[in-house]
């Protein structure tokens, strides 16, 4: 079997394993197994599934079955490094998707309103710290946005790969969706994550997802913390939603206007991201290039002397490896059939969890 297919079988092994230990915990959760913890229940239940399940088997137990170090595995996943730069307009990238992702998922939960979804909203709490404000960020926005990225676009993105680029991207990312089974989150977390599984690509690197992932629901967390708090973030957001439910025509023509601003914005971000992070790939080629050749330019030398050959006539064979270095001729790619196993886990997982998903919109489970 080609190694793309084991890739292939050996990730959807994985996530299938994840997908069925999460679905456990979140029935010992539903039936109040966990209760008895008090207040740490909702942190011990985040420990099991980002700690113990996202990041143990999607590197740990990915790195068994390929019989590989686990170092080995999140270097096969992405985890190339970008520039400071680069982190930075992604910090930037990650506010503006989090504030397109309020409209987002407000339009479709008011979608799912109209045909008579009732949602369960939990009220803000009454006082809100600064304990629990780091708290929430590491459990709600730190953990997830790596442990998360790990599986969703590292795993499945690099496994899918071979079926080619599209494919990848949506079914990491309806994966990625379906996982949370939830029909209020499944919207919007399928739109984010078929976003983040093309920026993985573009970029080259799973640090841009992991940090847009963060500031979203790093901001998420801030926004319930001003709202209670009565800092601006939260004042603002209150005006703005008091504003356009109150008159229709001037809510249509704000909406309008922000959602133009951040659509340009999303934009502009991603072609500067693009840029920098090819300027900082061709960098690091350029330098694994220089030491490359000279290697060759080396070991070229020694044996120019033991034969006693002229410099100039091993110019030539360093020219050739530079033309090898920096061919812009991408190499032929075998078309890829994903493995029947493979396509079975996959579907089926997909299976499961379209079918909770489609419970909590009917029954409101898990």
């Amino acid at each position: 079997m080609k190694e793309s297919s084991k890739n292939f079988n050996f990730a959807m092994l994985t996530y299938f394993v994840i997908v069925v230990l999460f679905v456990a915990l979140r029935m010992i959760s539903a039936f109040g197994l966990l209760d008895g913890l008090g207040d740490y229940s909702s942190v011990v239940f985040t420990i099991l599934v980002q700690i113990l399940l996202l990041f143990g088997g999607g590197v740990l137990l990915f790195s068994a079955l390929k019989k590989q170090k686990p170092a080995q595995t999140l270097e096969f996943y992405g985890c190339e490094s970008i520039s400071k730069k680069v982190a930075g307009l992604t910090v930037l990238l990650g506010i503006v998707v989090f504030f397109l992702n309020v409209f987002v998922s407000s339009t479709f939960n008011s979608l799912i309103d109209f045909f008579g979804y009732e949602h369960v909203s939990s009220p803000l709490p009454s006082s809100y710290g600064f304990d629990a404000l780091f708290v929430n960020l590491i459990f709600s926005a730190l953990l997830p946005g790596i442990c998360e990225e790990f599986v969703h676009r590292g795993m499945l993105l690099k496994t899918m790969r071979p079926m080619g680029m599209w494919k990848a991207i949506i079914f990491s990312g309806l994966l990625f969706g379906l996982l949370h089974m939830n029909i209020e989150q499944f919207f919007y977390a399928t739109i984010i994550g078929i976003f983040l599984g093309f920026l993985t690509v573009m970029s080259n690197s799973i640090y841009p997802a992991m940090i847009v992932h963060f500031a979203n629901n790093a901001l998420s967390v801030y926004l319930s913390f001003s709202r209670v708090n009565n800092l601006p973030l939260g004042q603002v957001y209150e005006w703005f939603f008091g504003v356009i439910s109150s008159n229709l025509f001037l809510g249509i023509l704000l909406c309008t206007l922000v959602l133009l601003v951040l659509a340009y914005l999303l934009y502009m971000l991603c072609h500067k991201i693009f840029a920098e992070q090819l300027k900082n790939d061709l960098a690091t080629a350029a330098k694994k290039a220089q030491k490359n050749l000279a290697k060759q330019a080396y070991f070229l030398d020694l044996e120019s002397v033991k034969n006693g050959s002229q410099n100039a006539e091993i110019l030539d064979p360093r020219l050739e490896i530079i033309k090898q270095l920096f061919s812009m001729q991408p190499a032929a790619q075998e078309k890829f059939s994903p493995p029947k196993l493979g396509q079975f886990l996959m579907w089926l997982v997909i299976g499961l969890m379209g079918a909770i998903t489609i419970f909590t919109f009917v029954w409101g489970v898990l």
